[in-house]
């Protein structure tokens, strides 16, 4: 809960500095984007091998809106909806905890469930464009519905979150290329005393292939704090209850996308993904999204 006070604060200033700024600037710019993503994931990875090799497939629908003022200030919302569906025995039985919780959801029945997930807030500030661009951001993100998180169809952890971070950006002059690098720090509210701080490392890369056509790639990674699943795990237990919000679920994944201008407003992104690393996380098999964005 201080976590959210906090963000909301910090947000709030950003937000009234844009609308001062915004009276003095009526040429701003701003841009809209729809996201469809698919992603199928087979195998649980842990410390000591795979485990629960079942599908979990995932379609996810994400609306994003940027705003940028005098060049300086960015603000930014951005909501998905989410669908997923188990297809495996029934591991996450609410009933079966002791004491059952009878509140909770039973989700893991092989069919999709669907459910709006965390509503994102976030500003940055653009301290240097040229030649190289530094961009410090503050990004909150809440529940945006009352979704179960015991579950491996559960669309999130239901958590609070903070990010800190900036960008470092750089496009080598008369060359077609720009490079990128993303850190940020996400800090949410501790669960059974179990901190899950995770570092967000993303360096990415762009060849300008003509006017319309850009070739793009990069490398995520997650490395954060957490509970490590165990090898012989209490299903009947609250840290089993509470695993999916507090397991580590560290990552890498690659990527390759490719930008095509439809117009002088509007962009299609299509982009493939490949899991590299995968630490006590469902490995990932098959992820492509596809993006329409416009500017305005």
């Amino acid at each position: 809960m201080r976590l959210g006070l906090v963000a909301v604060f910090v947000l709030a200033c950003c937000f009234r500095s844009v609308g001062a700024q915004e009276a003095d600037e009526p040429e701003s710019r701003g841009q809209m984007a729809f996201t469809y993503q698919y992603n199928r994931a087979n195998g649980f990875n842990t410390s000591y091998g795979e485990v629960v090799p079942a599908d979990l497939t995932t379609h996810v629908i994400d609306f994003d809106v940027r705003y940028r003022v005098k060049d300086r200030w960015t603000v930014n919302v951005g909501l998905p909806l989410m669908s997923r569906e188990w297809k495996a025995p029934p591991l996450h039985n609410p009933l079966a905890i002791i004491p059952p919780q009878l509140d909770s959801k039973f989700i893991d029945d092989n069919h999709f469930h669907t459910y709006l997930q965390d509503l994102r807030f976030g500003a940055s500030y653009l301290v240097t464009s040229e030649p190289i661009a530094f961009e410090p951001y503050l990004e909150y993100s809440v529940p945006a519905s009352d979704y179960p998180f015991f579950g491996s169809s559960t669309p999130g952890r239901q958590l609070q979150t903070i990010e800190v971070g900036s960008t470092l950006a750089y496009r080598p002059p008369f060359l077609k290329w720009y490079f990128a690098l993303k850190a940020g720090y996400a800090m949410s509210d501790k669960v059974l005393g179990y901190e899950t701080d995770a570092v967000r490392v993303t360096l990415e890369s762009a060849y300008f292939v003509g006017p319309r056509l850009t070739v793009n790639t990069f490398l995520h990674s997650k490395n954060g704090k957490g509970w490590g699943i165990p090898a012989v795990i209490d299903f009947t237990s609250e840290t089993w209850y509470r695993h999916d919000q507090i397991t580590r679920h560290n990552s890498m994944i690659f990527g390759v996308g490719v930008d095509w201008a439809l117009d002088d407003r509007n962009v299609l992104n299509v982009t493939t993904m490949h899991m590299v690393h995968a630490e006590d996380v469902f490995r990932l098999r098959k992820a492509l999204s596809v993006t329409l964005s416009r500017s305005f």
